[in-house]
């Protein structure tokens, strides 16, 4: 099945990454970090990289796809990337779980190049996995919400609810 996930709701399955992209992907070892740069500057958009597959695993969302997964994760830490689509699998080889930290973070080995990501101050995004969003009764039943929901210049919970309480008809 398809949905939308956001980026830091999804755990790494490696402890480490590379600091490219492999041979066969659509960016043939282009380092992680200037990705990153492209989303931040606008110069690509997060869906022109092709979506990530996750598994679920003792109540938690994990992927194999733990670079471009980073490349999301400091995107949205950035503002920049709310949700993203993703694909859900039935199967992540066992061999690929070398997580020691439950894959709440991973380590980069080498250098992931790039260097505005770097300059642009990081939010706090604590996951929320029940968003608190008390006000939500009072939204009528149209579809305003599930377009906001897929929105991607949302970056966080805050601004994510004014808005939608803007597109509320008075």
């Amino acid at each position: 099945s398809n949905m939308y996930l956001r980026p830091l709701e999804i755990c790494f399955s490696h402890d480490s990454i590379g600091r490219s992209f492999g041979r066969c992907t659509s960016h043939p070892y282009r380092p992680i970090g200037e990705t990153l740069d492209d989303i931040l500057t606008g110069k690509i958009n997060v869906d022109s990289i092709s979506s990530i597959s996750v598994y679920k695993k003792n109540k938690k969302w994990f992927t194999a796809d733990n670079r471009r997964l980073w490349v999301f994760q400091e995107a949205e830490k950035r503002g920049k990337c709310s949700e993203i689509y993703v694909r859900e699998t039935l199967y992540i080889d066992y061999n690929k779980f070398t997580t020691k930290n439950n894959g709440e973070s991973v380590y980069v080995r080498g250098n992931p190049g790039g260097y505005l990501w770097r300059n642009v101050p990081t939010k706090s995004i604590q996951p929320n996995k029940n968003p608190k969003i008390t006000s939500l009764q009072t939204i009528p039943t149209s579809s305003a919400y599930t377009h906001q929901k897929c929105s991607k210049e949302t970056d966080t919970s805050g601004t994510f609810l004014t808005k939608l309480e803007r597109n509320v008809p008075a």
